[in-house]
């Protein structure tokens, strides 16, 4: 899979948004991004350049897809969790889904 300016723009961003507010280092915080943005991509069977021509309703389902499961690989480490997991996760959620529109 090659990757976009604009899919590296979204994945550098929403990094430096999980090392600023977890413990992640910047490596940890992509694989961590890039293994969710890879399992939702094989679990619907698509690419990125198929969502970003393909509806809204999508697009928002697969980052939210993806938000999920790096909110899981946060709860499942307990160096990376924080009290305010939550508002992070709200943060994050929304610089993945800005890029798409």
């Amino acid at each position: 899979m090659s990757v976009s300016d604009r899919q590296l723009r979204l994945i550098k961003e929403a990094a430096e948004l999980l090392v600023m507010e977890h413990r992640l280092t910047a490596e940890e915080a992509v694989v961590v991004i890039s293994s969710a943005i890879k399992k939702e991509l094989s679990v619907r069977n698509t690419s990125f350049e198929k969502l970003e021509k393909g509806s809204k309703i999508d697009r928002t389902s697969f980052t939210r897809s993806v938000v999920k499961t790096v909110q899981d690989s946060l709860e499942a480490n307990p160096y990376w969790r924080s009290h305010n997991l939550d508002k992070s996760i709200d943060n994050f959620y929304r610089v993945l889904h800005k890029h798409w529109d």
